[in-house]
């Protein structure tokens, strides 16, 4: 038993040797030649600290492979700095322009030493409550609501929560809480106009649902362009796509049974003029001869269908990244005032409209239009 005892100590005392130690936060002020306080300072960038010294001591925490501990900042200075993004969507991270704004939020996220923690949710899920309720629990310092709501109380709650708060396409304000959308209402009369530049008169609008602040500003735009030139606004050439695909599709068929009359297509997003160009080649329509069609968001599947998809740009990268920086202003400065920002969109013209069609024959030049200025096409 003595023997098993001692070549057990001594095979402790081998793997001691051998294993590689963790530099401490001692090491690096004893090597440096500075106080242990000196390098917290440097660490969390109080900025009192001279050039040369935060530099000797930063050469030396690359020498011992130092990485502070990101669990002990947050625990000293008693912040999670974490953000979380409540997703509301039936397609969550699959819908192409919830990606772009995703990668703009986790970009400037990241780059001001934040985590962000991703919740996806059907849009009819209830359980929003037990996600709001982990936020608090986690002491979450900055948050963002996208897609379709389940209902306004959620908006009610997270007001009155004070937690930093930036709604992505969903126009609501509160003492803590903002939003950046798209300038939806110029956009829709954008395209809107430019199919009545062409020529068409009896223009269909396939929107995405309601209630939705989206539908809403899209549909206001599609109206005002229409009593502009003095066109009336027909409920049989309007019908709800539910912002996918197949909705676009099913909803272009509806509009066809009703008004097989229709010459132009305004779509409030790409998945849906993309699904309406579907139905209308099934009916036996060709595009942009007999029906010109233009969507809004600029997916990047608009520029690889066949014909390419005339739409309404938005800027989904500088959304999020808008969005981010928000949000981060709110948690840095409690006293800041929300400030909501609405981005310009741009009418990009491409095969679906008819217009580069007209282009060529004419030998003219079609710009790009909408709420921020163009270039050429």
């Amino acid at each position: 038993m003595a023997k098993r005892g001692e070549a057990f100590k001594a095979a402790k005392q081998q793997g001691s040797k051998g294993a590689t130690s963790v530099a401490t936060i001692k090491d690096i002020a004893k090597r440096a030649g500075v106080s242990v306080s000196t390098v917290s300072h440097v660490l969390n960038g109080y900025g009192d600290i001279s050039a040369d010294t935060e530099k000797r001591v930063r050469a030396v925490m690359r020498e011992l492979n130092y990485h502070p501990s990101a669990l002990a900042r947050r625990l000293v200075r008693k912040r999670s700095y974490v953000v979380e993004l409540m997703l509301f969507s039936v397609e969550g991270l699959r819908h192409p322009f919830f990606y772009e704004v995703i990668c703009g939020i986790t970009a400037e996220i990241e780059k001001a030493g934040y985590d962000l923690v991703l919740s996806v949710k059907d849009a009819g899920d209830r359980r929003w409550r037990e996600s709001l309720r982990r936020c608090y629990e986690s002491k979450v310092e900055g948050l963002f609501l996208m897609g379709t709501l389940p209902g306004p109380a959620i908006l009610d709650e997270v007001a009155a929560s004070g937690i930093p708060t930036v709604l992505i396409d969903i126009p609501y304000e509160g003492p803590r809480m903002t939003y950046v959308t798209s300038d939806n209402v110029g956009g829709a009369a954008s395209a809107v106009e430019h199919l009545i530049s062409l020529g068409h008169r009896r223009i269909a609008y396939v929107d995405g649902h309601t209630p939705s602040a989206i539908s809403e500003g899209r549909f206001i735009g599609y109206r005002q362009a229409l009593l502009r030139h003095g066109l009336p606004l027909d409920a049989a050439l309007v019908a709800n796509g539910d912002f996918t695909e197949e909705g676009g599709r099913a909803a272009m068929k509806r509009i066809l049974e009703a008004s097989p009359d229709i010459t132009g297509v305004f779509a409030a997003s790409d998945l849906m003029a993309i699904g309406a160009m579907k139905a209308l080649r099934e009916a036996g329509r060709k595009i942009p001869h007999d029906v010109a069609v233009i969507g809004f968001d600029d997916i990047e599947a608009a520029s690889y269908v066949r014909p390419a998809l005339s739409t309404i740009k938005q800027q989904g990268d500088v959304m999020g990244r808008s969005a981010a920086k928000e949000v981060l202003k709110l948690i840095n400065n409690p006293a800041r005032k929300p400030r909501k920002i609405v981005l310009p969109t741009t009418l990009v013209v491409r095969e679906s409209c008819g217009a580069k069609a007209r282009l060529s024959e004419g030998g003219g030049a079609v710009e790009k239009a909408g709420s921020a200025s163009g270039d050429r096409a």
